[in-house]
This record gives C-alpha cells, sequence and structure tokens, in this order.
C-alpha cells in the first residue's frame, strides 16, 4: 500500500500551505512597510523583503541572501592599476543594499535584534592570474554589520600576504562556518 507515502505528500503540502500562508501575512501585515528607499538590485530586493518580514513578525532566526558573481576569473579590474571593473561592481551593489537594510531596520527598533554577516565559500588568490583576475583562494573576508555589535574595524589577525602557500592561498584565519 502507498498510504503512507500518499499522506507524507499531503502533509507537506499543507505544511508548505501553511508556512507559504504565514509568509504572505507577515510580508503586507499593518506596519511591515520598508522605512526606506532601496537601490534597483537583486540583492537590496532581497534584503528589502526581509527587513519586511522581521518587521512583519516572522521570528525566523537565519535569513539567507545572495549575490552571484564574484567568481572573477577575469576582468576583476578593468586594467592593472585600475579599480574600475566587475570587482568594484559587485562591492558598491554590496553596500548599497547594505546601506539601505540597515537604514531601514534601524529606523525603528527592530535594528537592535539584527546581525548582518557576510560570507563566501570561497577566497581569492592574492596574485593576478594574467586575465585581469584572481583564481580560487582559501581565506576571504568576513564582516559583520549592525547596532547590537560592539566595537567596530577590523577584528582577527590581519591576512599575511608575504607568506602564502605554494598555491599562492593566504592562511585562512577565521572559517566562515564557526561564526
Amino acid at each position: 500500500s502507498h498510504g503512507s507515502e500518499l499522506q507524507y505528500i499531503t502533509n507537506t503540502d499543507s505544511a508548505a500551505n501553511t508556512y507559504a500562508a504565514a509568509i504572505e501575512n507577515a510580508f503586507n501585515a499593518n506596519g511591515a512597510e520598508n522605512l526606506t528607499t532601496y537601490p534597483d538590485t537583486d540583492l537590496a530586493d532581497q534584503l528589502k523583503t526581509v527587513a519586511r518580514l522581521i518587521r512583519g513578525g516572522i521570528e525566523t532566526k537565519i535569513y539567507m541572501v545572495t549575490i552571484g558573481g564574484f567568481d572573477t576569473h577575469n576582468v576583476q579590474n578593468q586594467a592593472s592599476g585600475d579599480i574600475e571593473g566587475m570587482h568594484t561592481e559587485l562591492l558598491t551593489e554590496l553596500s548599497g543594499a547594505v546601506d539601505a537594510f540597515m537604514a531601514d531596520i534601524n529606523a525603528d527598533s527592530i535594528g537592535d535584534d539584527v546581525v548582518g554577516l557576510t560570507f563566501s565559500e570561497f577566497g581569492r588568490r592574492v596574485a593576478e592570474n594574467g586575465s585581469s583576475g584572481t583564481d580560487h583562494g582559501s581565506a576571504a573576508p568576513i564582516m559583520l554589520f549592525g547596532p547590537a555589535l560592539r566595537g567596530s574595524g577590523f577584528i582577527g589577525k590581519h591576512p599575511e600576504l608575504t607568506n602564502l602557500d605554494k598555491k599562492g592561498n593566504m592562511a585562512n584565519t577565521t572559517d566562515f562556518r564557526s561564526v
């Protein structure tokens, strides 16, 4: 008999509908509206939704948003010594989205309970690869932001650019999965 399998599918469908309704209700709740203007980027749209869900009463502990494009094997910068290029554009998009999100959640009391974290599952090597880009590396920065954090500035050990492994990788001082 397939009764237990069919019941599992029915229960999963019911749970998905319940979760979807709760998310929709939070997003559309009175007072959930965003309190600032966001840039017109995919990342900003994701963070705008997160702010609405938090303000709308969803008690989710962790939200994950993504931005792609950091796999910059070529044209990371426009030319040698020129900081313009894909990497600058990506960091500008990240900065604008985070700035709008922080302004939004700090416009009322919800910002006191929010900490943001950026991470990447791979870093970049130090040396250019010959295509105005860099190859996959072992270390990448982790950035935390939010009013609940104490202090500011750089925390941890500065990367050692002169102490690279045989592949040209910096030593990873903090694994993002441990934060």
